[in-house]
């Protein structure tokens, strides 16, 4: 699957000229690598409500693969994510509406943690090809309303539980929403089959460097869709498979991440 990232790239879209100027000469940046720094930027739209502007953002930032973990419609508030990756953790973007008579303003702010570095041209430009996407009238309000296409995250099943460990050490509480509904591609050996509340499931073994017992390791569970009882029932222990399924849930007691309706491809 292709992503596009922060860095070097926040997202990979089509900018509408109209709002570019206004975009770019209000970004501003505060703070430097060493304590973390933080980028600004905002965009003013002519027949723009609240509604409408939070609406399309969660488009635009699900249409391109980033994480919504949070979004209040009613008080113009949005917190996006730049998923992980092997170069840089996850990025906060916070993203805030405004509107005063007949005109709208959508605000965004990107976070980097202290120790990573960026351009600050390139983190401008890629703001507002985000931002300069937000449209007005009824044309911003058929984009707030439309359905941005899932894709397929394709991943090992011993990235995905590094990944995940460092991203409960960091916080769990983030991990659900972080991951809830999104369709995940993963490969790896299971470590058997169980029966659960009608229900088969398995689990992916993932690497212990330590030996003993991993108190921080995140375990990933697949539950099979119902038409999937032989392929489950057919699985031995360390067989290398590839289940597809939806992010249910995640516990954060037992650090378990859990995916549903998952088949075996």
């Amino acid at each position: 699957m292709k992503r596009h990232t922060l860095v070097p790239l926040l997202l990979l879209a089509v900018a509408a000229p109209a709002f570019a100027d206004t975009c770019e000469s209000s970004f501003q940046k505060k703070g430097n690598p060493l304590s973390g720094t933080t980028y600004t930027a905002s965009v003013t739209v002519p027949e723009l409500t609240v509604k409408s502007a939070i609406g399309q953002m969660n488009v635009i930032a699900k249409g391109n693969n980033m994480d919504v973990l949070s979004s209040d419609v009613e008080n113009g508030a949005m917190l996006i994510e730049d998923p992980q990756t092997a170069m840089h953790k996850t990025i906060p973007i916070i993203i805030s509406a405004t509107s005063e008579g007949r005109t709208g303003t959508v605000a965004m702010t990107v976070k980097l943690n202290a120790g990573a570095f960026a351009k600050a041209d390139s983190i401008r430009a890629e703001m507002c090809k985000m931002l300069t996407q937000v449209k007005p009238g009824k044309a911003g309000e058929q984009l707030a309303a439309s359905t941005p296409k899932a894709s397929t995250v394709n991943i090992s099943a011993s990235d995905f539980g590094f990944q995940l460990r460092t991203q409960n050490k960091d916080n769990p509480a983030a991990i659900e929403p972080r991951y809830k509904g999104k369709i995940y591609s993963i490969t790896g050996r299971v470590n058997g089959v169980l029966k659960s509340g009608g229900t088969y499931n398995t689990g992916f073994e993932l690497p212990n460097g330590s030996g003993g017992i991993d108190f921080e390791s995140v375990a990933i569970t697949c539950a099979f869709a119902p038409s999937q009882a032989a392929f489950a029932l057919a699985l031995r222990p360390k067989e290398k498979v590839t289940l597809v399924g939806v992010v249910d849930h995640y516990d954060q007691i037992g650090r378990v991440l859990w995916l549903k309706d998952c088949k075996g491809n």
